[in-house]
């Protein structure tokens, strides 16, 4: 620990050194607040506008990091804290401020592509071939999205044709990994179209820390988009994506978890969206949108008969927003949201749940100084009570350069299928989650060079769902009264020079079940990033991606009532990993990939596996 430390420090005065020599104006990877982000308000806003913490991950970020799928992409980012079971393809839990997994809205060029079973999005099963920005917006946005963006909302925006062009790659690499994607756009006059296919496929290792046998994963993914300019006005554009994976398992269910040969599961998951824009009148624009995400997970075991399984479920969505605008600056949209789930474990349950809503948002700026936003929404359901949500915020520039904001919002969430109607386990008489959560923030461009961000949040959670044994061992849901996370998160980004550039952040997230005053599961106390890209040239870069994990509670032993009686806890760990690449006359790109360069062992899940020290190499050709 300390010899990595120390490399990396004596990186970082090195790079101070050289930068004080040849300092120089760089703009490249810095906040911007004039940055248009669309997800916050469901409009684009400048980013000094915007009264939530925000993070994009920009196309650069995601070509200079040179990994396969999408959650390898959220690992460094402030406030989002990243386990998986067992490497590539297994299930791959993101948590946002010490909220659950289920508590993340997850859109795909709008389309919402959460699990009407699980509620949650399987970061681990998307690959980041047709990726062209992800925004991450933190805290509660039900009063815009519903009950779904109870802690946050993640929007990944795929490739569009901006011009024409084809690109292929090839990687090869540690663990019998093998990934082949080829893309294509085409741009003409009035419709632009984008196409996509990705291979992985990768030997693997144990899913289990006390296993042998190879637990391999493959993926292919396939979308497209298309956008139709009808008039100069009037677009017409629409998404369509299928991914079909399978991987192979080891047995969850055992006590202790086993090695199984046998037992693997199959998932298709497939995307469609379709979304009218068009104006009313001058300053009424009007957008109509139509989505539908399907997902069919098939569990096979030939040694065991609970591991046999068949699961769908489906979310259909008809969403109509207006925005209206004034000459004064304000923004006002009102929208309707209409969504049909469904979930079924075939041959044990077959549940429906529909949901209407209406929202409205107004953005009323005072000058180009202040901005105040105000937002309610009303959902009603065929299962549920109905809820009224809210947010208020704030956002104020005392100079171009600095941004203050705050806000307040509520949010709900109720049970997901699988909750209430699992066999032996679903709990009819769940009630439905709530929070309340506040942030203030601060975001200053120091120079051309330097940025900082700082927040500070606090979130409450009432009737937060948990599943853990009743007196008879059967694991169940069940409501776990109060909770409540609070925190801070500051981020940096430094230019020293045309050749280096500096990006760290670090997370303080404190979470805390009211009642018993234990810690929530899996949540770090502490979480710091340090980021270090050295350019030789505008051809030749290296990137060290360097993190420390904190401690975080592993395990909550409960008594029969479900009270948390003792926690064991997962020790902390730090982890190296570096990126190499050289272009070639841009229509090229060699790469470089090593992982856990000091081969840490360590655990993000009690007894699952993580990767050692592993290579990667691949090649990119646009034309």
């Amino acid at each position: 620990m300390k010899e990595v430390v120390t490399k990396i420090l004596y990186l970082i005065n090195l790079s101070v050194l050289v930068g004080l020599l040849i300092q120089d104006d760089l703009h490249a990877g810095q906040l911007v607040l004039d940055e248009l982000i669309a997800t916050a308000t469901r409009t684009e806003t400048p980013r000094g506008y915007i009264t939530n913490s925000v993070t994009v991950i920009t196309q650069d970020d995601i070509e200079r990091r040179h990994v396969s799928t999408l959650h390898e992409l959220l690992r460094e980012v402030s406030g989002i804290d990243v386990v998986n079971y067992g490497g590539p393809g297994k299930s791959t839990h993101v948590s946002v401020r010490g909220g659950e997994p289920a508590h993340t809205l997850v859109l795909i060029d709008g389309v919402r592509v959460n699990s009407a079973t699980t509620g949650r999005f399987e970061f681990g099963d998307m690959l980041v071939d047709d990726i062209e920005r992800i925004e991450i917006v933190r805290g509660p946005l039900n009063s815009l999205y519903g009950s779904d963006a109870f802690s946050s909302v993640i929007q990944i925006y795929t490739k569009k044709a901006r011009t024409s062009s084809v690109s292929i790659s090839f990687e090869d690499g540690s663990y019998g990994t093998t990934r082949e994607g080829i893309s294509t756009a085409i741009n003409k006059d009035r419709y632009d179209l984008s196409l996509n296919a990705s291979h992985m496929d990768v030997n693997g290792f144990s899913a289990i820390s006390s296993g042998s046998e190879r637990d391999g994963y493959q993926n292919t993914t396939v979308s497209s988009n298309l956008g139709v300019s009808l008039s100069p006005m009037v677009r017409f554009d629409i998404l369509a994506r299928l991914t079909e994976s399978e991987s192979d398992l080891d047995n969850p269910d055992s006590n202790p978890i086993s090695d199984d040969l046998n037992f693997s599961q199959q998932r298709q998951w497939s995307v469609v969206g379709m979304s009218l824009s068009s104006p009313i009148y001058n300053t009424w624009g009007q957008r109509l949108s139509v989505s539908r995400s399907n997902e069919e997970v098939i569990g096979l075991d030939n040694d065991t008969t609970t591991n046999h399984y068949v699961i769908n479920s489906g979310i259909t969505t008809v969403d109509w927003q207006h925005n209206i605008s004034s000459k004064e600056g304000n923004i006002l949209t009102i929208g309707y949201d209409w969504q049909q789930r469904e979930g079924a474990l075939k041959g044990v349950y077959d549940k429906s749940l529909s949901s209407q809503a209406f929202y409205l948002q107004d953005q009323r700026g005072a000058g180009t100084q202040l901005l105040l936003l105000a937002g309610v929404r009303w959902d009603s359901s065929t299962m549920f009570d109905d809820a009224l949500t809210y947010r208020l915020g704030i956002s104020y520039l005392p100079a171009r350069s600095t941004k203050w904001y705050a806000q307040y919002s509520t949010g709900f969430k109720p049970p997901d299928l699988n909750a209430l109607f699992w066999p032996g386990a679903g709990n009819p008489d769940l009630k439905t989650e709530k929070v309340g959560g506040w942030e203030i923030g601060a975001e200053q461009v120091v120079s051309d060079n330097l940025s900082m961000t700082l927040s500070y949040y606090e979130n409450f959670f009432e009737d937060m769902i948990q599943w853990f044994p009743d007196s008879s061992g059967v694991w169940k849901p069940h409501n776990r009264a109060e909770a409540e996370s609070k925190g801070v998160e500051t981020e940096i980004k430094w230019s020293l020079s045309r050749l280096f550039r500096i990006e760290g952040n670090y997370t303080y997230n404190k979470t805390e079940d009211i009642n018993t005053r234990f810690y929530l599961q899996r949540i770090p106390m502490n979480k710091y990033t340090l980021i270090l890209r050295i350019n030789p040239d505008g051809r030749l870069r290296f990137d060290f991606y360097y993190k420390i994990i904190g401690k975080r509670v592993e395990w909550t032993d409960t008594d029969s009532d479900g009270t948390p009686d003792q926690q064991t806890f997962l020790e902390s760990y730090s982890r190296l990993d570096f990126v190499g690449s050289y272009r070639f006359r841009n229509t090229a790109e060699i790469f470089t990939r090593i992982e856990n360069v000091y081969d840490v062992e360590y655990e993000e899940i009690s007894g699952y596996s993580v990767p050692g020290y592993s290579t990667y190499g691949g090649l990119r050709i646009s034309f």
